[in-house]
């Protein structure tokens, strides 16, 4: 019996979703996902590339007079112009992204940069409930996570970035889910954005920052397969297992044969990206990142950070540091194309860097701009804090583990009178629900553009999507008054 094709299979789970499939946890965590989003854009809005991109916007795509609901187009965060919904989408984006600050799943994937934006842009001008914006960001959510889950190691060897190529996929079911296509519809829509899909690693490699326009520009093209899908334009079928597909495009393989993985056999199984729908929640696997670092830097923030607070460290009296990570997360973006490590020895994401500030100041501040770069000055800081830092950078060995998962460092710290502290995570600590996440986000708070009052109405806002009529409040309140 022939099999339907996985991009129909797909349509047809998100067409029949509904908020009553979805349990207390997935409900909870679409709410933490948009506070997320949003509250990162917020503290984004100011960065040079997203004011570019919100001039970028409005020099092509202003429309009409400054108002919030259905209607044509979309509100602009912050600024609160009228734009068309991908133009929206595009500028919510790269503040999403551009401090690094997104969410992530499985490391090298970013859902929230392209669908939350994409989900509040399309729910604001249908006049969609909040309701139905939760179900369909959840929907979206499951495509991406479902399609990359496996094969996003294999992606960066064939020089493609994950984050953009999978989270196409999820944006155009987001997106064609809240336009109210059908099974086939929506099919169609992840056909055509499996088609449309691409992003190179190139400028990662070489210390360009192009990653930070990436994923905008995937969920425009992704909001324009769902509007094409709902003209009835058809996809392949089999745009994401066939032979010339975007399987075989984007890992090597339309059988499931892979480059990389973080853990485990070189070989997935393409059925699994449909098994258990509606029962096997992967957005319930999604991280949260705050610190302006890429995700791999993250646990080992507070991974140190914690070890200072219980061991009450002083960083004089570390001798030396030994970091264990997966391996891939030391080979960043790819064992394949590696980006050559700086003067100081430092590689992509300055993990060495990042790990000695944070034993030395027992935190990383959270409102600092991105330095992944090697070539970037780092946090701003004191001539004599910059120096310590440098010292015990040098001090600090980092090992590359096979089959150790990622997210999951284990820190052992050598001090001067010989006793070895050691810590560890799982991989799972990150994992947060609504209520964790909004408390950590509140560091976030003198940074924003808006006021603390208004942030907390905000948050209220997105905590009562499930009650709300529309997305309008929510919206509104990106903007400073």
């Amino acid at each position: 019996m022939e099999k339907t094709p996985l991009a129909l299979r797909l349509g047809e789970f998100v067409a029949a979703l509904s908020l009553e499939d979805l349990p207390p946890s997935v409900v909870d965590k679409a709410k933490a996902l948009v506070n997320h989003a949003v509250t990162v854009g917020l503290a984004g809005a100011p960065a040079e590339r997203s004011q570019a991109a919100r001039r970028a916007v409005l020099e092509h795509e202003r429309l009409g007079v400054r108002r919030v609901g259905a209607g044509q187009g979309a509100t602009l965060w912050v600024d609160g112009s009228r734009v068309t919904r991908p133009g929206a989408a595009f500028a919510g984006a790269v503040a999403v992204a551009v401090n690094n600050q997104c969410d992530s799943y499985r490391m090298l994937t970013h859902p929230g940069v392209l669908i939350v934006p994409a989900g509040l842009a399309t729910a604001e001008g249908q006049g969609r409930t909040g309701r139905e914006l939760l179900t369909a960001l959840v929907a979206g959510y499951e495509v991406q996570c479902r399609c990359a889950r496996d094969f996003i190691p294999s992606t960066p060897a064939h020089g493609f970035r994950a984050s953009p190529v999978y989270g196409i996929l999820g944006c155009a079911a987001t997106t064609a889910k809240l336009l109210g296509l059908d099974a086939r519809g929506i099919g169609n829509a992840i056909a055509l954005a499996a088609s449309f899909a691409g992003s190179l690693i190139e400028g990662q490699r070489v210390g360009a920052r192009d990653a930070d326009f990436a994923e905008a520009q995937a969920a425009r093209s992704g909001m324009w397969a769902a509007s094409l899908a709902a003209q009835g334009f058809q996809g392949a079928p089999t745009a994401l297992e066939g032979a010339g597909g975007f399987y075989y495009a984007f890992t090597g393989s339309s059988a499931g044969e892979l480059t990389y993985t973080f853990t485990g056999p070189p070989k997935a199984d393409l059925d699994d990206i449909v098994r258990d729908l509606g029962r096997r929640w992967e957005v319930l696997h999604v991280k949260f990142k705050v610190y302006p670092t890429p995700g791999f830097n993250q646990p080992v923030v507070w991974l140190a950070s914690e070890m200072v607070a219980r061991h009450k460290l002083v960083a004089d009296e570390i001798e030396r540091v030994t970091l264990e990570m997966n391996y891939l997360e030391t080979l960043y973006p790819s064992p394949r194309f590696p980006r050559p490590p700086a003067a100081d020895g430092s590689g992509f994401g300055r993990t060495a860097y990042m790990l000695a500030y944070t034993l030395i100041a027992g935190d990383y501040p959270v409102l600092e701009r991105n330095v992944e770069d090697p070539r970037d000055a780092g946090a701003a800081a004191g001539a004599d804090l910059a120096a310590r830092v440098a010292a015990l950078q040098r001090r600090v060995e980092i090992l590359g583990v096979v089959g150790r998962d990622c997210f999951a460092p284990r820190l052992t710290i050598a001090l001067r009178d010989g006793r070895r502290l050691t810590g560890e995570y799982d991989g799972h600590e990150l994992m947060w629900d609504f209520r964790r996440d909004a408390e950590v986000l509140r560091r976030f708070v003198p940074g924003l553009p808006i006021a603390p009052d208004q942030y907390d109405r905000l948050v209220a806002a997105v905590a009562g999507l499930d009650k709300a009529a529309s997305v309008d409040e929510v919206v509104a309140l990106t903007l400073p008054k």
